[in-house]
């Protein structure tokens, strides 16, 4: 009897097992089964998506004045004015005689010069500037206006690029500010200018507390050429109470262009403890932009 019982129980386990089995292969069909619907449902997605756009695009051709139009940037940058040459050729989907077509940028606007079936001009624009040309189509005193793409921060194409932060450590010890690390820095050339000058600037509360220059007298002068600095930094600084530290690479360029580029900032507050959340432009992520003075950006200073 006990014999016969343990084949029950053997028989028993053997089907759980197969059981099992199959339910784990059931599983694993259910499993690509939805995979592939889940496949399905997202490539039709964005074969709808596909769709909605190309109509978008056929009804916005339809829509618009224009056949085609092209803006192309010149690669020189008029040092004086930090200008630019940019070209406009628009070409209208009507044509008859005694149209006229104007760009009018911001609150400027310019003739195009007739040109076969296209209107040229070549206007120069502050790099500092964002617009957003519109073209107007005049025939017999009515105008027809159209926006076409908007263009800010044309400056980065023209002035340094730059990299950066403090790689390193920071201690607030009965008001002294401990430093044990370094300024990682990397500037890349444009084919206009590249570096002149460099300096690293300690302000506290607005006023220079130290600035100590850097040697780049082994820079590379080739166009778009990459340039990497590591350099100490000050040991200690005494800070009190409501006193900010703001330390930021001070870099001027062949056009008499200044870069303020922030690396570190510490703050002690009124009650003389240091506040460890800092903003995001304070770890190398904004540049103040001046020349003679006169700033060229608006950087966002929000905490």
């Amino acid at each position: 009897m006990k014999k016969f019982s343990n084949y029950i129980i053997i028989a028993l386990l053997i089907i759980n097992i197969i059981c099992l089995m199959r339910i784990n292969n059931l599983k694993n069909t259910m499993d690509n089964y939805y995979q592939q619907i889940v496949s399905g449902i997202n490539r039709n997605n964005n074969e709808i998506s596909n769709i909605y756009s190309n109509i978008n695009s056929i009804l916005d051709k339809q829509g618009s004045l224009l056949d085609s139009y092209e803006i192309e940037f010149g690669d020189s940058l008029d040092k004086d004015n930090l200008t630019v040459p940019v070209k406009f050729t628009v070409v209208p989907k009507e044509y008859s005689e005694g149209l006229t077509v104007n760009i009018q940028l911001n609150d400027e606007s310019f003739i195009l010069n007739k040109k076969g079936t296209s209107f040229e001009a070549t206007v120069d624009i502050d790099i500092f500037d964002t617009f957003q040309p519109k073209v107007v189509i005049s025939q017999n005193g009515i105008q027809k206006t159209e926006s076409i793409d908007e263009y800010y921060d044309l400056y980065n194409k023209f002035l340094l690029q730059l990299e950066g932060y403090y790689n390193g450590s920071t201690q607030y010890s009965n008001g002294k500010l401990i430093y044990k690390g370094n300024i990682d820095l990397r500037i890349t050339n444009t084919n206009d200018t590249m570096p002149e000058k460099i300096s690293i600037v300690y302000d506290v509360n607005g006023s220079t507390l130290r600035e100590d220059e850097v040697d780049i007298s082994e820079f590379s002068n080739e166009s778009y050429a990459t340039n990497f600095i590591t350099t100490g930094t000050i040991d200690e600084v005494m800070l009190s109470a409501n006193e900010v530290l703001t330390v930021y690479a001070n870099i001027q360029d062949k056009y008499g262009i200044n870069y303020k580029y922030v690396v570190l900032r510490n703050e002690v507050d009124k009650n003389g403890e240091p506040v460890y959340n800092s903003p995001e432009w304070a770890n190398g992520s904004i540049v103040e932009i001046t020349r003679n003075g006169k700033v060229l950006n608006v950087p966002n200073y929000k905490y």
